[in-house]
């Protein structure tokens, strides 16, 4: 069997305390492991780390150096926040399998976080945007959260003219109904407008209301 080390990220010391989204990179990372022949020899539990430095990470990339292993995580967000980050990893010769998109090779990961870090920028400019305009008209900010919903609403709708042409590439090829979308976008990794979320139905009918 094919060695690994998993690793997995949590954000909070309750969440490390709690399992609370830990449980369920496990149940991935588990799972993609028992269908294809890898054994898990250790994992890395990383609690509170900071964007720049990441000390669990360098020691799951040093184990798997040590071991001659693949590097196992279950969402590409896991490894990194932004591109820069991901690259350095990427970079590190140290093969990475990512659970929910096993498919995607060094190239294609190296994409997706550069798309996700562009759909995170986005909605800060945005968000930021509409925060400043309310107040140039004087709106009390921390009195109002229809700003910010004004703003999420407006990122939501930059984000879904983004992804026409994936939409219209797809029902070209007959994939039409909202849970095919899903299943596809999915399928090809295709980062959703909630950092780290999959799609599903409901988001995808939300998505084309708003194309329309």
């Amino acid at each position: 069997m094919k060695q690994a080390i998993a690793y997995y990220r949590v954000s909070t010391a309750r969440q490390g305390r709690s399992c609370l989204g830990l449980e369920a990179q496990q149940n991935a990372v588990e799972r993609y492991c028992k269908h294809n022949d890898y054994v898990v020899l250790n994992q890395v539990i990383e609690v509170m780390s900071t964007r720049r430095y990441r000390a669990g990470l360098f020691d799951a990339l040093s184990l798997c150096r040590e071991n001659n292993a693949t590097l196992i995580v279950d969402r590409i967000d896991r490894l990194g926040r932004d591109v820069e980050q991901i690259a350095g990893i990427v970079k590190s010769k140290v093969e990475i399998i990512v659970a929910d998109n096993p498919h995607a090779n060094r190239f294609t990961i190296h994409i997706l976080a550069a798309v996700a870090e562009e759909n995170r920028q986005k909605i800060s400019d945005t968000t930021k945007a509409a925060l400043g305009a309310a107040k140039r008209r004087g709106v009390e900010l921390g009195k109002n959260g229809k700003v910010l919903s004004i703003a999420n609403r407006k990122a939501a709708e930059d984000f879904a003219f983004k992804l026409s042409p994936v939409i219209m590439r797809l029902r070209s090829r007959g994939i039409r109904t909202v849970r095919a979308v899903s299943r596809e976008l999915n399928k090809k990794g295709v980062p959703t407008f909630r950092e780290g979320a999959k799609w599903h139905p409901s988001t995808v009918y939300t998505l084309m209301n708003r194309l329309k």
